[in-house]
């Protein structure tokens, strides 16, 4: 399985869609966060580890400071997100990934 040139949806609590547009960069779309609507995005460096067949790792860093871990399972259509804020605190979320057609 290829994730390079192809979008996701995510949904953790906050919903967006994942736009992987290269080895090295990724563009995210936030459509809501907390129950409420937003329109945000944001294109970042990324690294990306696979680490089995339909699963993947990615790493960002957000121009705000977060610094992101997220590990795609394609199979099991279920995401993990782990980020640190700026201000040190940790957050770990797990969610579900589907394909944008």
């Amino acid at each position: 399985m290829k994730i390079v040139g192809k979008k996701f949806e995510v949904d953790f609590g906050a919903k967006a869609v994942l736009d992987i547009e290269s080895e090295t960069s990724l563009t995210f779309y936030i459509s809501e966060k907390d129950g409420v609507q937003v329109d945000e995005s944001e294109t970042v460096e990324i690294a990306i580890t696979q680490i089995r067949s339909k699963v993947f790792m990615l790493t960002w860093k957000e121009k705000n400071g977060n610094t992101i871990v997220q590990l795609q399972d394609h199979k099991k259509q279920v995401v993990y997100m782990n980020w640190t804020w700026p201000n040190g605190n940790f957050v770990h979320a797990k969610g579900s990934i589907k394909p944008v057609n």
